[in-house]
C-alpha cells in the first residue's frame, strides 16, 4: 500500500513486525493485478480482494478463504496499528469461518473514519495447496528469453560522503528490480560491433533503460516523466563505450563511462489528482562495464555518483507534528539536497522467470482476447493520428508505446490491454 510510505511508517515498527510474524501471513500484492485481476484461480483471489478495495492501494487483511476482513488506508496514531491487528484477529476467530458470509470492513483512518461495509458475494474460492503444472504463479515474473534482469540500489550521502544511516526513508535508500528487453540489448551489441571503432556512443534507448531507475523518493517522482501525472523538464546524457581486453574466454568487455542530468515535476494532471507538488533533479557520473558473449549481453555492472535535489509536498500535510501513519496515502514531506550514489547489476533472467516461447502461461488466450485487443489497438491508432496533446509528454507516450510493443510480442494480453488504456487516457485527456 502506497508501498514506500507503509514500509517507512507501518512495517518498520518492531512491535508490528513481530505481531505480524507471530499471527499473520504477510503477502505483498502488485497493485496493477489488484486493480486489473487476471484470469485463472489466482486471478479470482485478486478479484475478491479488488471487489471491496476503497482505493487503488491499501492494507488489506483476509481470512484463509481469501475473504476480506478489513481494509485500512491510514491510522489515528501509531498505537492504532496494533489495535487494528487486534481487531482483525478478533474478527477472524469469531466471524470468519469457511462458507460463512463475511462483511468487508473499510477504514479511511482506523478507527475514527469508517467507510461503508461491502457485503459478501457468497462466492467460495477453493484454494489448492500449490499451483498446478500449467498454472503459473503470478508472483513469479514472466519475461522474454534473453531479457536482462537486474537490481539497483541507491543511497543518500551525508556531508562527509558517508551513506545516511537511516535507510527507512524513501529519500535515503532505494532498491528496485529493473529489466532490459532483448530489442534494446541488440542495439547496444550492434553499436559495439561497428567495424573500425574501439569507442562508440551508446544507443539512447539503452542508456534510458538504465538511468530511468536511478532516483530516490517514491515512484511518482521519476524525473524522466515516465509515470502518469509527471513530466520531464530536462533530460540530457552522454555515454560512451570502449572495447577492452577480457580475461574471460569468449567475452567481449565494454567499459562504460557517461554523465546524465535529468529533471522533472508534476504535470497538470498530477497536480489536479491529489494536490501533489514536487521538483526533482538528478545529476550523475557513471562508470562500469557490459560483457558480451555470442552476440548477447551476459552481464552489466555500473556505479554512479553525483547530486540529487528532491522536494515533495501535498495539500494534505497540515501539521508537521502529525505521525506519518495519519496520512499514508500522501506520504510525508521531502526536502532532499545531497550527494548520492547508485550501483546496479544485471544478468539474463533465470529459467523460472522465462515465459515459454510462443505461449503465455499466465492466461489462456482465445479468439475473444485477440479481438478485444484488436479493437483497442484500432482506437489507439485513431487517437495517435490526432496527435499528442501539447500538455502531454511525447517521451512518455513513446516509452509506453515501446513497452506496449514488447508486451504484445511477449503475448502478455492482459498487460498489453492495461498499457493501451493508460496511453489512451493520456491521449484523450
Amino acid at each position: 500500500m502506497f508501498a514506500g510510505a507503509a514500509r517507512e511508517a507501518v512495517f518498520s515498527n518492531p512491535k508490528v513486525v513481530q505481531r505480524i510474524q507471530d499471527e499473520f501471513v504477510p503477502v505483498a500484492l502488485k497493485a496493477a493485478l489488484v486493480n486489473n485481476p487476471p484470469p485463472g484461480l489466482e486471478g479470482d483471489l485478486y478479484s475478491e480482494i479488488a471487489r471491496s478495495k476503497p482505493a487503488p492501494q491499501g492494507i488489506c487483511t483476509a481470512n484463509s478463504s481469501g475473504k476480506v476482513l478489513s481494509w485500512a488506508l491510514s491510522f489515528d496514531d501509531e498505537a492504532s496499528i496494533l489495535r487494528f491487528l487486534d481487531h482483525v484477529a478478533d474478527r477472524f476467530h469469531h466471524e470468519s469461518s469457511p462458507g460463512d458470509g463475511v462483511v468487508a470492513e473499510r477504514f479511511m483512518k482506523f478507527p475514527s473514519v469508517k467507510l461503508s461495509d461491502v457485503p459478501d458475494n457468497l462466492v467460495t474460492n477453493e484454494i489448492p495447496a500449490e499451483h498446478s503444472a500449467d498454472d503459473r504463479c503470478l508472483g513469479i515474473p514472466s519475461v522474454e528469453a534473453g531479457t536482462l534482469v537486474g537490481r539497483i540500489i541507491g543511497r543518500a550521502l551525508d556531508d562527509q560522503g558517508v551513506p545516511v544511516a537511516d535507510t527507512l526513508r524513501q529519500e535515503h535508500y532505494m532498491e528496485a528490480r529493473f529489466e532490459v528487453p532483448v530489442s534494446i540489448q541488440n542495439q547496444f551489441v550492434a553499436a559495439a560491433k561497428a567495424d573500425g571503432q574501439v569507442s562508440f556512443d551508446l544507443p539512447d534507448e539503452f542508456v534510458r533503460s538504465l538511468i530511468s531507475h536511478a532516483f530516490l523518493g517514491q515512484l511518482d517522482v521519476n524525473p524522466l516523466g515516465v509515470v502518469p501525472g509527471s513530466r520531464n523538464k530536462k533530460g540530457t546524457w552522454n555515454f560512451t563505450g570502449r572495447r577492452v581486453a577480457s580475461e574471460l574466454p569468449g567475452i567481449t568487455r565494454v567499459r562504460i563511462s557517461g554523465t546524465s542530468d535529468v529533471e522533472g515535476g508534476p504535470d497538470e494532471r498530477g497536480q489536479r489528482t491529489d494536490g501533489r507538488f514536487w521538483e526533482h533533479r538528478v545529476t550523475l557520473d557513471w562508470q562500469g562495464f557490459v560483457d558480451i558473449k555470442e552476440g548477447r549481453i551476459t552481464e552489466i555492472g555500473l556505479t554512479a555518483h553525483g547530486d540529487e535535489h528532491l522536494r515533495w509536498g501535498n495539500a494534505r500535510f497540515r501539521m508537521t507534528s502529525e505521525s506519518d501513519v495519519q496520512h499514508l496515502m500522501a506520504g510525508h514531506p521531502i526536502d532532499l539536497d545531497c550527494s548520492v550514489r547508485y550501483a546496479m547489476l544485471a544478468a539474463p533472467a533465470p529459467a523460472e522467470e522465462v515465459a515459454e516461447a510462443g505461449t503465455d502461461r499466465r492466461e489462456d488466450i482465445g479468439p475473444d482476447d485477440h479481438r478485444r485487443l484488436q479493437v483497442k489497438m484500432r482506437r489507439l491508432q485513431e487517437s495517435m493520428k490526432r496527435g499528442i496533446p501539447s500538455d502531454t509528454s511525447q517521451s512518455e507516450i513513446m516509452q509506453r508505446m515501446k513497452r506496449l510493443d514488447a508486451l504484445i510480442r511477449a503475448r502478455d494480453i492482459r498487460k498489453a490491454e492495461f498499457e493501451i488504456d493508460e496511453i489512451l487516457e493520456l491521449l484523450d485527456k
